[in-house]
C-alpha cells in the first residue's frame, strides 16, 4: 500500500492517543515515563517505559515508516469472573504504523520474550483478533534485546532527526561536491566545505542526509 502523499486528517483524529501515560504503577512496576517531540509526525509523543522510547526512535529513523500513532486504539479484552459471568476490560496496545507498501501493523512492545503471564497471552490475543479484522498485521517486539551497538546508534541518529533551519541550503552543495568527488567520508566531505562552512554544521546536515539514504559514505 502507498501512504506517501495521503492526507492524514482522519487517521489523525481516529488514532490519537486514547490514555494518558502515567506511573500509577510504578511501585509494582518500575518504569520511566517521558515524551518527545516526534519531527515524523510534528506532535508531542508519550512514552510510558524506556522500551517503548527505544522502538518510538527507531521509528524515528526508520525511512520507510510514512506515520505511526501510539496509544492508538482501545481493545475490549473478554474474560469470565469467579461467578462465570462473562466481562471484558480495555486495553491500550502501544503503536499503529504506516510503513510505505506495508499494511498498518499494530505493535506491542515488552521488555524481555520471558514475559509469559497469563493475562498478557490473553491481551496478545485480543490484539490479534482486533488487528485482524481491520486488515492489519500484529507483532509483540522486544526492543531492549537489540544488540547494545544498534541500540547505542539508535540514541545518537535521534538526535539528528530535527532538521535545522539551515538544511535546505546545505543539501544540493553537499550532494553535488560529492558527487563530483566520488566516496568520501563524512569527516573528509565536511572539511571539504572550508573556509566556506563550518564543518561541525555540514556534518550535521551528512548525518541527516544519510538517515534519508541521499548518499553512501564510505
Amino acid at each position: 500500500m502507498h501512504w506517501i502523499g495521503k492526507a492524514w486528517e482522519k487517521e489523525d483524529v481516529e488514532f490519537a492517543p486514547k490514555r494518558k501515560v502515567d506511573n500509577r504503577d510504578s511501585k509494582q512496576r518500575p518504569h520511566v515515563i517521558g515524551a518527545f517531540h516526534s519531527h515524523k509526525m510534528n506532535v508531542v509523543a508519550e512514552y510510558e517505559s524506556l522500551t517503548e522510547w527505544a522502538f518510538y526512535s527507531l521509528l524515528e529513523l526508520e525511512r520507510d515508516t510514512v506515520r505511526y500513532y501510539v496509544q492508538p486504539v482501545r481493545i475490549h479484552v473478554p474474560y469470565t469472573d469467579d461467578f462465570g459471568n462473562l466481562k471484558s476490560w480495555t486495553h491500550v496496545p502501544d503503536v499503529l504504523v504506516f510503513r510505505e507498501g506495508s499494511i498498518p501493523h499494530l505493535y506491542q512492545t515488552k521488555e524481555s520474550p520471558d514475559d509469559s503471564e497469563a493475562k498478557l497471552k490473553i491481551i496478545d490475543k485480543a490484539c490479534e483478533r482486533y488487528a485482524t479484522s481491520h486488515g492489519w498485521n500484529y507483532t509483540v517486539i522486544y526492543p531492549k534485546s537489540l544488540p547494545k551497538v544498534v541500540s547505542r546508534n539508535i540514541d545518537l541518529l535521534a538526535g539528528f532527526t530535527k532538521k535545522r533551519r539551515w538544511f535546505e541550503s546545505y543539501a544540493p552543495q553537499i550532494i553535488s561536491k560529492l558527487r563530483f568527488i566520488g566516496r568520501a567520508s563524512i569527516t573528509e566531505l565536511s572539511q571539504s566545505f572550508i573556509p566556506q562552512y563550518d564543518p561541525l554544521l555540514v556534518c550535521s546536515q551528512n548525518e541527516f542526509l544519510l538517515q534519508q539514504n541521499k548518499f553512501d559514505p564510505e
